[in-house]
């Protein structure tokens, strides 16, 4: 069965945008696929192509990816297909968030990062493909055979209960970074990601940096043995060429930047690294 629904209901003009992010690449047919099959099961739906440049297999980048989609597009449904166990026993996904946002991906941790960015996990739906498709799913190919069709599926109005059956959210796969913590006078969190620019982004947000009463003038960063201080400045050009900067950057994360040059490289960060902050003054 395919859901081909054209009427929308009251306040469906955001509500069916889908917003996409995958490591499929740009190659090959796969994004193009996904696509034709959410265009023919709901062709009022409208997709946001987030990144398909993700690398492969990488859930942590994926899961980063998609909670900054979530940061910008909360009320979309997000799509997010990185999946590298796919056609084993993990289940395909429609998480219902408290904030009203809605996530579709398999149950590897790649959605826990964009859930805790909308609020939580309110109800999890594991998807039955018998409910969504009219044949059986391709076992390489579930992004084209189960979460395409249910993701137009939500973008037409059709309730996440319908997809399938709930399951205990306690029992989902751990996220690949989990949330920041205090311990004493530190946060404690993980560095998320490091974007093309060599900037490293720090798993704590706005709001976690207001929780915590951080003083916005400097803040102590350590990674390891390498500890810093650093002005917080509204954007990278507050500071001269080539020094560092602490910021939020446009996915929402504090980060750590360097003007015009890579605070990666010059740190010896990557990616799962251990950060600690706190207000220097």
């Amino acid at each position: 069965m395919v859901w081909r629904i054209v009427e929308l209901g009251t306040g469906a003009l955001m509500q069916n945008i889908i917003c996409f992010s995958s490591d499929f690449g740009l190659e090959d047919t796969w994004v193009g696929v996904c696509h034709a099959v959410i265009h023919e099961a709901c062709p009022h739906s409208r997709i946001v192509n987030l990144s398909h440049l993700i690398p492969a297999f990488d859930i942590r980048k994926g899961a980063a990816v998609a909670a900054a989609g979530v940061y910008q597009l909360p009320e979309a449904i997000h799509l997010v297909v990185v999946d590298p166990g796919v056609g084993g026993s993990r289940a395909d996904l429609c998480l219902v968030c408290e904030s009203g946002t809605r996530l579709v991906g398999p149950d590897n941790g790649v959605l826990i990062p964009a859930s805790r960015r909308a609020g939580g996990v309110e109800c999890a739906i594991a998807i039955d493909s018998d409910k969504i498709d009219f044949r059986s799913p391709l076992a390489t190919f579930h992004a084209r055979d189960v979460m395409a069709p249910a993701a137009a599926a939500l973008a037409c109005g059709v309730e996440p209960s319908s997809l399938g059956h709930p399951v205990d959210p306690a029992g989902l796969t751990p996220g690949p970074f989990g949330p920041c913590v205090q311990e004493g006078s530190h946060v404690k969190a993980e560095v998320v990601d490091i974007d093309r620019f060599g900037s490293i982004r720090i798993g704590i947000t706005d709001e976690e940096l207001g929780e915590f009463g951080f003083d916005r003038g400097t803040l102590e960063l350590g990674f390891g043995h390498v500890v810093i201080e650093v002005p917080f400045r509204e954007t990278f050009s507050d500071v001269g060429e080539g020094e560092p900067v602490a910021l939020l950057d446009s996915s929402g994360w504090l980060t750590l930047a360097l003007r015009t040059d890579s605070a990666a490289d010059r740190y010896g960060i990557e990616p799962g690294d251990a950060a600690r902050v706190r207000s220097a003054g």
